[in-house]
C-alpha cells in the first residue's frame, strides 16, 4: 500500500476541489515509498476518448492496440472507442469479436469497439448490436472505403429503431455531394470546405428529429459554420464533439505542411476561437482526439489524411482551463462524464480510478514524451499543462 498525501481532488457533487489522502495498492514490487507527497498535484476522473484509430488489425505499422493504449494511458485516458476502418473493416459480428479479442491482450485500458454502418451490412445490424459498443457512419470517403449512401443510412436507422438499440451512432459529417463539387480546388481545405460539414450536420439533425429513440453523435466538428446549426437546436438525443486540433491549430499554423492534412481539414483561427467558445458554453458537448496516426514516411510520400492525438487530448483541454478559456466543471464534463454517458459507461463516484497530474508547470511536447508508434505530433514544440504523474485504476497505482 502507498498513501497519496495532500491530493487536491475534484468532487463532482460540489463542483470544486477538496484536499484528501488516498491509500492505494501498487501494481508492482519495489516502489519503496510508503507515502507520496501530492500537494502540488490535482486528481481528476480519467478521460474517455470516444474517437481513436488504433489501426489493428491490418495497419499495425502505423499503430496497434498495445502502443495506442500505452499512449492513451500516458494521456490520462482509461477508456477509448476504436473506429472500424481497419483491415478487415469492422462491419460484421466476426470482425467486432476479433477486435475485442485483440484489445483484451493489452493490459492498460479498456478499448471499446465501434462497428461501421455500410452499404453492405444491413443484414448484420441485429447481430452487431449484441456485441459492438457504438456505430460509426462515414457520410463521405475519408481513410478507407467506408462511405454509405444517405438512403442506406436511413434504412439502417429504421432497423436500429426497430431493435431498440441503445448504442450511439457516431457521424463523420462531410457531405459527399459538396466534396464532389469541390474536387477541382487546389488545396485540401477547399476540397473539403466548411459547407460540406455544415450540410452533413443538417442531415444528421433531421435524422435525430425523425428517430428520437436513437442516440446520435456528431464527431470532430471543425467549423464555425456548423456551429450556427448546433446553436439553434436543443436535442435530447444528439450530442457533438470537437478535437484539440480544431481548437489549437489552423491552416496558417507554423507546423510542417504535411502534418496539417486531416479530415475534416484545419480551418481558420476564427474557427478555433469560435469552437473554444462553443465547447466552453456546452454548444459542443465533448472533446475527442480522432487519433489517426500514419508514419512520417507515409506522410512524406503519400500524405494521407490523419494525425495522432490521443496522448495530447487531455493536456490540450487542460491548457485551455489553465488559460481560463474553459471552466473546470465544463472541461470535466467534456472529457469524462458526457462521453461516459454516451458510451453507456458507469461513472466511478467511489474514486477507485483517477488520474494525478501537474497543472502548474508547463511541459513541451517532444518526441521523448510521445508514446504512440507514430512518434510525431502536430503539437510538437508547443507547451501544454497537465503532465500525468500517477494513474490509479481500480484502487491500484499503475507503474508507468
Amino acid at each position: 500500500m502507498v498513501v497519496l498525501q495532500n491530493l487536491k481532488f475534484w468532487n463532482h457533487q460540489i463542483r470544486d476541489f477538496q484536499i484528501k489522502d488516498f491509500e492505494v495498492d501498487v501494481t508492482t514490487e519495489g516502489l519503496g515509498q510508503k507515502e507520496i507527497d501530492c500537494s502540488n498535484f490535482i486528481a481528476l476522473p480519467p478521460a474517455v476518448d470516444l474517437h481513436v484509430h488504433f489501426r489493428e488489425p491490418g495497419f499495425e505499422h502505423k499503430e496497434n492496440m498495445h502502443s495506442g493504449a500505452f499512449a492513451a494511458l500516458h494521456g490520462g485516458i482509461l477508456h477509448v472507442l476504436d473506429m472500424p476502418n481497419t483491415n478487415p473493416i469492422t462491419d460484421s459480428t466476426k470482425a467486432v469479436l476479433q477486435k475485442k479479442e485483440l484489445s483484451s491482450k493489452q493490459k492498460w485500458i479498456e478499448i471499446l469497439v465501434a462497428a461501421a454502418l455500410t452499404n453492405y451490412n444491413f443484414d448484420e445490424i441485429e447481430g452487431l448490436d449484441s456485441h459492438c459498443d457504438a456505430y460509426k457512419v462515414f457520410m463521405s470517403e475519408s481513410f478507407g472505403n467506408l462511405s454509405i449512401s444517405y438512403k442506406n443510412i436511413e434504412n439502417s436507422l429504421v432497423k436500429l429503431e426497430s431493435i431498440e438499440s441503445s448504442k450511439p451512432i457516431i457521424f463523420h459529417a462531410e457531405d459527399p455531394r459538396s466534396i464532389a463539387e469541390s474536387k477541382k480546388e487546389n488545396t485540401h481545405s477547399k476540397k473539403r470546405p466548411p459547407e460540406a460539414e455544415a450540410f452533413a450536420v443538417q442531415a444528421v439533425l433531421k435524422w435525430a428529429s425523425d428517430f428520437p429513440s436513437l442516440k446520435f453523435h456528431l464527431t470532430h466538428i471543425s467549423s464555425s459554420l456548423s456551429l450556427k446549426f448546433l446553436d439553434l437546436i436543443d436535442s435530447t438525443n444528439l450530442t457533438s464533439d470537437t478535437c484539440p486540433r480544431y481548437l489549437f491549430l489552423n491552416e496558417d499554423s507554423n507546423i510542417p505542411r504535411l502534418y496539417k492534412k486531416v479530415n475534416p481539414p484545419l480551418r481558420k483561427i476564427s474557427d478555433n476561437n469560435r469552437l473554444i467558445e462553443s465547447l466552453a458554453t456546452g454548444v459542443v458537448d465533448m472533446i475527442s482526439s480522432d487519433h489517426s496516426p500514419h508514419t512520417l514516411a507515409e506522410k512524406e510520400k503519400e500524405n494521407p489524411s490523419g494525425m495522432p492525438g490521443v496522448q495530447e487530448l487531455l493536456p490540450a483541454l487542460l491548457t485551455l482551463v489553465k488559460n481560463m478559456k474553459i471552466e473546470w466543471d465544463r472541461a470535466i464534463e467534456a472529457f469524462h462524464y458526457l462521453p461516459s454517458k454516451l458510451l453507456n459507461l458507469e461513472t466511478d463516484e467511489s474514486l477507485n480510478s483517477f488520474i494525478v497530474l501537474d497543472i502548474n508547470e508547463p511541459f513541451r511536447v517532444d518526441k521523448s514524451w510521445i508514446k504512440s508508434k507514430a512518434k510525431w505530433s502536430p503539437f510538437e514544440n508547443l507547451f501544454l499543462y497537465g503532465r500525468i504523474k500517477h494513474i490509479v485504476k481500480n484502487n491500484s497505482l499503475i507503474r508507468m
